[in-house]
């Protein structure tokens, strides 16, 4: 049997440039020698019941006898201050902070960590203060998710030390405040030349790189040390400053600074929080706390095994670094995007990059006991998901919570992403590769690029296409990327969206974590966990998570449909609306002489289906919008996606209530130019039945064919 997991590795960076450089690393088991093939994906969907796996192999980057090895994941989250203060002719040392714990663990969890100077929570969730060899431990455990100021303090006059602990908002039964004593075991701090560590506890550094253990999960404010009685703190860091960084400078001397690894959580509430504000913009002192997860990893930091340059004739794509070994075929995927290089094509694929890294390594098979009902049927696993949740220090995806039950608020790329290859994982990347070889079998030329590129380029990227294409799920929009498909759309540009569940949940990037984005579930939305109270604006910019229907951006105003439920279970079709014989909208269904479009297809036997959009006026669809087809016989498979009704009822599926549908929609825009949408994610996987022989494939080339047209839509049309 072939295995697809017993070599595995990401690319870094993950989406280049031709003539850029990305760097292959991989890790194995045990020592292995393998060879290295590039090739382009044309389709990555290796079902044998599907269109059919394509690749084009390429003349470069190819390799063989590559030596692997194991490569360790330092997973868990943490801030470290390196070079810390020295410390010469002491007393007393004293450290304060505060911290709200929000799980138990079968391990010790070490909140601060200084040499040999600690504080932890151990295994019988009691707080601890350790000096050397000698530990005093609090009188009994830490409540979960409660405020507490700790304190520990050295004294080499008298030879003791001390824990006092005070809990915030005092608890009837439980101790308000405590003060435990004992004799120092060892009179001399070793702190010299070790690393301030919050939220584990030092390891050992290899090949200049900090490996750490004992991840604390929960919360931590306002971390001072205190030596010899000085009311001024030594050296202290106020963390509701800096949200947007990936460090903290300390507040006296401005040379300690604490850099965070592996993306804990800011813009966390902290203890002054009162529920007065929603936003740390508005009072940052209410947001003065970082929430640390011991399974939150943004990079692996292997170490590369291999770079891959792309020649410049290249093509844009998709692309996979094949790794062959005996008994082991693995794909590492990378992407090379056109950006700005100048192209005489006139089509621009825009590959959801954002949208995968969301999904990147889910584990809601595994996590959600909604899956089996979602699907109605019993659920079936991979190579790739049971390695997944098997090995969840590979990360996880923005539809998992941490091991605290808190929600995943970064996602990154600097890692393996087993669900975003060639595979079984139907849904997101494979999919859309369906549309990549409907573009070829076509014969249509295009170009390639990747969210990252949009939100970082903005609508430059689009400019010098007559048509962008957007596929099969673009879930996952920036501020950035909605407005330069906005500008591009409204500046005659046409845009082609086949798919359904776009332009949904808001996001950011940051420079300060490369390969990283952001997203804060609020109270809105189909979501797997919805973030804590006050904390649902993004750290990255201070903007509002969640929904971008909730602050007056719904998915209607920029493509003419958005979200209206999701249906695993079995898929449908279109049927032509009258209003689509008019001149403006007849050009979509010409050589067609049928009403019903899409009865067929590879992901529930029709176009329509998985996740659904539809047509609203008040939700912002454009008055010159047109409705050109809607589903039918959605059945009670659809059920309403909860942003669209305030109250439970019984009549939220698709044979009671009439919002649960799929609507086809053509506008056009200032400029010339045009909006087609399809309603559907199941319409790209559609496109290749019966080898494009069919009317979902001729309708969509019917729409290409027009968009590439110099003729420019009259507004009114």
């Amino acid at each position: 049997m072939i295995s697809t997991t017993d070599i595995i590795g990401y690319c870094q960076p993950y989406e280049i440039a031709a003539n850029e450089t990305t760097e292959l690393k991989l890790s194995s088991n045990r020592p292995k020698t393998c060879s290295v093939k590039v090739m382009r994906i044309v389709c990555a969907d290796i079902d044998p019941n599907g269109p059919g796996e394509e690749f084009v192999e390429q003349s470069w980057g190819e390799i063989q006898n590559l030596a692997i090895d194991k490569q360790e994941i330092n997973a868990g989250s943490y801030a470290i201050v390196k070079p810390a203060p020295e410390l010469t002719s002491v007393d007393t040392i004293s450290v304060k902070m505060y911290i709200w714990p929000t799980k138990s663990s079968t391990n010790c969890q070490v909140i601060f960590n200084w040499g040999n100077v600690s504080f932890s929570i151990e295994t019988d969730g009691k707080l601890a203060f350790k000096f050397g060899s000698k530990s005093i431990t609090s009188p009994e455990p830490l409540l979960l998710r409660e405020w507490y100021e700790i304190e520990g303090v050295i004294n080499f006059k008298t030879n003791s030390f001390y824990l006092k602990n005070r809990m915030l908002n005092p608890v009837v039964s439980y101790l308000a405040k405590y003060k435990v004593i004992a004799e120092c075991a060892q009179t001399f701090l070793s702190t010299s030349k070790h690393p301030i560590i919050f939220g584990a506890k030092f390891k050992e550094s290899i090949h200049q790189r900090e490996f750490t253990s004992h991840h604390y999960n929960g919360k931590v404010e306002a971390p001072r040390i205190f030596v010899n009685k000085n009311k001024k703190p030594l050296v202290e860091w106020d963390f509701s400053k800096s949200i947007t960084k990936a460090f903290v400078m300390d507040k006296g001397y401005s040379k300690f600074k604490a850099t965070f690894i592996n993306a804990p959580m800011r813009g966390a509430t902290g203890y002054k929080w009162d529920g007065s504000v929603d936003s740390w913009r508005e009072k940052p002192s209410h947001y003065g706390s970082i929430h640390f997860h011991e399974d939150d990893i943004t990079d692996c930091e292997w170490q590369t095994l291999l770079k891959i340059t792309p020649p410049a004739q290249a093509r844009s794509g998709y692309y996979t670094a094949r790794i062959l070994a005996d008994g082991v075929q693995s794909d590492v995927p990378f992407f090379i995007t056109q950006r700005l290089r100048k192209s005489k094509n006139k089509i621009l694929f825009l590959a959801p990059t954002a949208t995968y890294k969301a999904y990147a390594n889910t584990h809601v098979k595994f996590d959600s006991h909604n899956t089996e009902n979602l699907f109605e049927a019993p659920i079936s696993f991979s190579e790739d998901e049971l390695y997944l949740n098997e090995h969840r220090e590979l990360g996880l995806s923005h539809y998992d919570t941490h091991t605290d039950d808190s929600g995943v608020v970064y996602v990154g790329d600097r890692r393996p992403m087993l669900n975003n290859r060639p595979g079984l994982y139907t849904f997101n990347y494979i999919n859309d590769t369906h549309i990549i070889k409907w573009l070829e079998k076509k014969n249509y030329d295009y170009e390639v690029a990747t969210d990252e590129d949009l939100n970082r380029l903005g609508h430059s990227l689009l400019d010098n296409y007559k048509v962008v294409i957007t596929a099969s799920h673009p879930e996952y929009y920036s501020t950035e990327m909605w407005d330069a498909l906005s500008y591009y759309q409204k500046n005659g540009g046409r845009h082609m969206y086949l798919g359904g569940n776009g332009f949904y949940w808001r996001i950011a990037y940051s420079d300060q974590y490369p390969g990283v984005i952001e997203h804060r579930r609020g109270v809105s939305g189909v979501r797997t966990w919805e973030g804590e109270p006050g904390e649902h604006h993004l750290s990255f910019t201070g903007e509002p998570g969640g929904l971008w229907r909730t602050y007056g951006r719904a998915p209607q105003s920029l493509v003419g449909n958005g979200f209206s439920s999701t249906m695993f279970v079995q898929s449908t079709y279109f049927r032509r609306s009258k209003e689509s014989y008019g001149k403006e909208t007849d050009f979509i269904f010409k050589n067609i002489d049928t009403d019903i479009i899409g009865d067929f297809g590879f992901r529930g036997g029709g176009c329509v289906g998985l996740e659904i959009d539809r047509w609203d006026q008040d939700l912002g669809s454009p008055h010159n919008s047109i409705v050109v087809a809607t589903s039918e016989n959605i059945g009670a498979g659809g059920l309403l996606t909860g942003e669209e009704f305030i109250t439970t009822t019984r009549a939220l599926d698709g044979n009671q209530n009439s919002r649960v549908r799929a609507d086809m929609v053509f506008f056009t825009t200032q400029g010339g130019g045009a909006v087609w949408s399809t309603g559907s994610i199941a319409w790209a996987t559609s496109l290749l039945w019966n080898d494009t022989k069919n009317t979902v494939s001729q309708v969509t080339q019917n729409v290409l064919n027009r968009f590439l047209e110099n003729k420019k839509f009259e507004l009114n049309e």
